[in-house]
């Protein structure tokens, strides 16, 4: 089932009374032309699974949505969305954020047929830094960004009771902070699943992630 994995992480984290996980989208049509991958939207599948997702979600209060700009994202937060408030839950979808999309990509026509040439090695070429940032950027600093953006989202005031952010991304934003700072490579784990993700909880000395079962480094500013 899609998202098993991440829901186990973030019920285990039992002891924070602030959760986040940036998670991949739920399943889409396939891309055809890699030009128009934007327009991939959810499948049927997709929408119900991403329902399922939210209606699993247990031990929290609110339940926060950030999402990419891409609309499979979009439609991804709604279905979440959806199961929380079907199993009587609180939660609000805080809409697009640029740094959950495609940003980093600084020269599309250029990754696009770097991918094309190599394909299931390209992102070990990029993640490797065999790839200029003229064309796209590191890993590290693609990952960087998220937490950032993650733990400030974190720190946000709010109501009493557990709180759990959830950003809905794609597969090569999770994947960097996979490797980065889980030291999970997808050559070992395998390419990320549909609502798969990275989950993150506060700490004094800063973001601790987590893979599933695997404790990650802990991220400060």
């Amino acid at each position: 089932m899609h998202g098993h994995t991440l829901l186990e992480s973030l019920h285990s984290l039992t002891d924070h009374s602030r959760v986040a996980a940036c998670l991949r989208h739920a399943e889409r049509f396939p891309i055809v032309v890699a030009a128009d991958h934007t327009r991939a939207e959810l499948t049927p599948a997709g929408h119900a699974a991403a329902e399922a997702f939210g209606a699993r979600i247990q031990g929290f209060d609110q339940v926060r949505l950030f999402h990419s700009p891409i609309k499979r994202c979009q439609q991804t937060a709604e279905g979440i969305a959806r199961g929380v408030v079907g199993r009587g839950g609180a939660v609000e979808i805080l809409g697009e954020v640029t740094v959950l999309g495609v940003d980093y990509i600084v020269d599309h026509a250029e990754t696009e047929r770097l991918a094309t040439q190599h394909g299931d090695q390209f992102v070990r070429r990029w993640f490797s830094g065999q790839i200029g940032p003229a064309v796209i950027h590191t890993a590290e600093r693609i990952a960087a960004r998220k937490l950032a953006h993650i733990a400030a989202r974190l720190g946000e005031p709010g109501a009493a009771g557990r709180r759990l952010d959830l950003h809905v991304s794609h597969d090569w934003n999770i994947m960097t902070l996979r490797e980065v700072w889980c030291d999970v490579r997808h050559e070992d784990a395998g390419w990320l699943d549909f609502l798969d993700g990275v989950a993150f909880a506060p700490e004094a000395a800063g973001l601790r992630t987590r893979y599933g079962q695997r404790a990650g480094k802990t991220w400060s500013p």
